[in-house]
């Protein structure tokens, strides 16, 4: 008797639960080689979704990201999150005035060279100014993975982490009042004034507001939880993840009143959960419940570069257009946003008389962009009343900038922590075992 195996996918959910299992194997086989051949893993993980990304291309079923992007939403929150409870008061009240008006001069300097280098290529003048701000973005996550593999300490890493912060808040801030601006001038119907200023108005004082309340009550039940000390670490993850997820959730929904419509912020909000939850909460706590969640949050972060990867192959194949255009933009944005940061690093710590140890390596581990851009250039390409080609420029550009960042920004920040004197070059050697005289054992790696 012959038996013939046969295999049915009538179910909608198998070929997405298939595809982010090869996703999760592929980045962490990728980032492994990647480390070994001394790039940073997050590189392996965006060729992940460029291997996925083209079978659903070759196989016509690119449809079947719309079924998985919500793990992308998640993992941001989770990034977002964890940015935010790198911002305590205590820790960075000292400095405060000195990060702003640093992070105001780049913001400057920055959107404006990005913005005219794109009005000089062609753009739209409200693309050229989205694409501007997305530029002021940096990313967290780089800096984060140094940061905690390595144990940096010392001046520039304490002023790192508030810089990333107050540029991506502010960046955020100023992002949703020009992409409201954008898409009311664009739109087919008339839209009053005062829409338009209530419309960004809304979004970030609701995404303030409601991430700083999910933040609190976060606070509050990981306190309750922490009496059972048995099982803390369990009740630190589910209350947190729980939190997570809703705020994802909330960020979905099209809140309206009155006559203005808006959604929360999937930036601004789980920041400042983090924010709010961070500085409720005992040093203890935090350092508990951050052991908790990295243990659970490494594949959703594996997954949101590799989602991007797919992105970026389905977006690269839908442009029309020139090659050679696209390639130009990218090298534009690269170069002039490297530019921007740099003068505004100098001129506003001139301003304030910053240390020149700070001056000196800022801006270069400043350097790495991914998340943060990223979660704007999603937000662009889906307003369907800007113009369609544009946005589709706009990002792949950013997604592109994004790989030449993350391979060559967290190298360079290694460089500036080393030359700063704040980790030890011999730490960085991940392969290695300890130094003679000491036990051998497996060197910490790289979370992500």
């Amino acid at each position: 008797m012959n038996a013939i195996v046969t295999l049915s996918a009538h179910n909608p959910a198998f070929l997405p639960l298939v595809l982010l299992a090869v996703m999760i194997a592929l980045g962490a086989i990728f980032g492994r080689l990647c480390e070994w051949i001394h790039i940073p893993s997050l590189t392996g993980f965006f060729l992940s979704g460029i291997v996925v990304g083209v079978y659903l291309l070759l196989t016509n079923q690119e449809g079947t990201y719309d079924s998985i992007k919500a793990v992308g939403s998640i993992s941001l929150s989770i990034i977002m999150f964890e940015l935010g409870t790198r911002l305590h008061f205590r820790k960075i009240s000292h400095n405060l005035s000195e990060v702003l008006l640093i992070v105001l001069s780049q913001a400057v300097f920055t959107v404006g060279l990005v913005t005219l280098a794109f009005l000089l290529l062609g753009a739209p003048w409200e693309i050229g100014l989205l694409i501007g701000v997305i530029a002021m973005a940096t990313s967290p996550e780089t800096i984060m993975v140094l940061s905690r593999s390595y144990r940096s300490k010392g001046h520039l890493t304490d002023a790192i982490m508030p810089h990333i912060g107050m540029d991506d808040m502010i960046g955020v801030i100023i992002f949703s009042i020009v992409l409201a601006i954008a898409t009311s001038v664009n739109g087919h119907t008339v839209v009053s004034t005062e829409v338009m200023i209530l419309e960004p108005l809304f979004e970030i004082v609701g995404s303030i507001l409601v991430g700083g309340a999910i933040g609190g009550v976060l606070a509050l039940f990981i306190r309750i939880s922490g009496k059972d000390v048995a099982r803390k670490h369990q009740f630190y993850l589910m209350e947190t993840v729980c939190a997570i997820i809703l705020i994802t959730a909330l960020t979905q929904f099209h809140l309206k009143i009155g006559d203005v419509e808006f959604i929360l912020s999937p930036i601004l909000m789980p920041m400042f959960m983090g924010i709010v939850f961070t500085n409720l909460t005992s040093k203890a706590i935090r350092k508990e419940n951050d052991v908790a969640l990295d243990a659970f949050t490494p594949p959703f972060i594996m997954l949101f570069f590799a989602l991007i990867g797919i992105q970026l192959v389905i977006s690269v194949i839908g442009l029309s257009g020139s090659i050679w255009f696209l390639v130009l933009a990218v090298l534009v944005y690269v170069v002039i946003r490297v530019v921007g940061k740099q003068i505004g690093v100098i001129v506003g710590s001139k301003l304030k008389k910053t240390p020149k140890e700070i001056v000196k390596y800022l801006v270069w581990s400043l350097l790495p962009q991914a998340t943060v851009s990223i979660g704007m250039a999603q937000i662009v390409l889906l307003e369907t009343d800007l113009p369609e080609d544009w946005r589709r420029i706009l990002f792949v550009v950013v997604l592109i900038a994004a790989f030449i960042y993350q391979l060559v920004g967290p190298i360079v920040a290694e460089k500036t922590l080393i030359a700063s004197r704040e980790i030890e070059p011999g730490k960085l050697n991940f392969f290695s075992y300890e130094h003679e005289g000491k036990p051998k054992e497996e060197p910490r790696l790289p979370r992500f």
